[in-house]
């Protein structure tokens, strides 16, 4: 199979998009490692995975706004093939009106922590000619109102994967997936903190050309492909899998 004998680190993949991620490079051949935040949700993730890929499976948790418990998820993982820089918090909020405190956290998740792992992983990833596919979000290339922070950790993102790319090749490659809106627990939790969340999600539908919200295996294919011989000529680049919304069709 494709991933047989790689090892695979999925930071954020107790549910939604790195879930998905993580069965379909199970399903693959891969061993993989989940994270999460929570121990009680990655011992639930590994349970359930390690009964469809026995022996495949391990997890480990750890709050990435620390760095050393990022260093410290480096060293659990071990000599890994392919590092997936999954995991983010989405915070809302008009620019007035962001703590400085949760911008701080907010950069430390998503944008520090996948700088440290790629960092701390770099030996066997090297060794192995390895893979580090980071996720960003359209919104790190668009940009949309009242999320200000979301959008400039997303940015950054993209451009950490570039500058990964330029300087670990050609032994390392470095490819960003930058989704669109994708059926997840954080969309449906930002959902029932509008008024109207039927009429929100009506909106949110009409955003992409195809008239739809992303189901997480359609990015977690993405994801795959990157990490794959596939793309094998790919590096620095953006696999902008979106439904059309960055083609400037809002409505």
């Amino acid at each position: 199979m494709e991933f047989s004998s790689k090892r695979v680190l999925v930071t954020g993949s107790t549910r939604g998009l790195g879930r998905a991620a993580a069965r379909l490079f199970l399903e693959r051949g891969a061993e993989v490692v989940v994270h999460g935040h929570d121990g009680n949700g990655v011992a639930r993730a590994v349970t359930g995975l390690t009964k469809d890929f026995p022996g495949r499976v391990q997890g480990f948790p750890a709050d990435l706004s620390d760095r050393a418990a990022c260093r410290r998820l480096a060293q659990q993982a071990g000599a890994v093939d392919v590092l997936v820089n999954n995991a983010g918090v989405f915070l809302e909020g008009a620019i007035p009106d962001v703590d400085l405190k949760l911008w701080q956290r907010s950069f430390a998740i998503n944008v520090t922590a996948p700088w440290i792992l790629a960092r701390a992983l770099l030996g066997p990833l090297r060794e192995r000619r390895g893979v580090i596919v980071n996720i960003s979000s359209d919104a790190g290339i668009l940009g949309y109102p009242g999320i200000s922070t979301y959008c400039a950790t997303k940015g950054a993102i993209i451009g950490l994967t570039k500058a990964l790319a330029v300087e670990l090749a050609p032994a390392v490659r470095a490819i960003c997936v930058c989704p669109g809106p994708i059926e997840t627990d954080m969309m449906r939790q930002s959902l029932a903190a509008t008024p109207d969340p039927a009429a929100t999600r009506k909106v949110w539908e009409a955003y992409p050309a195809l008239r739809r919200v992303a189901q997480p295996e359609e990015v977690a294919e993405a994801i795959l492909f990157a990490a794959s011989p596939r793309s094998s000529f790919m590096t620095g680049n953006l696999i902008v899998i979106d439904g059309g919304v960055t083609m400037g069709k809002r409505v």
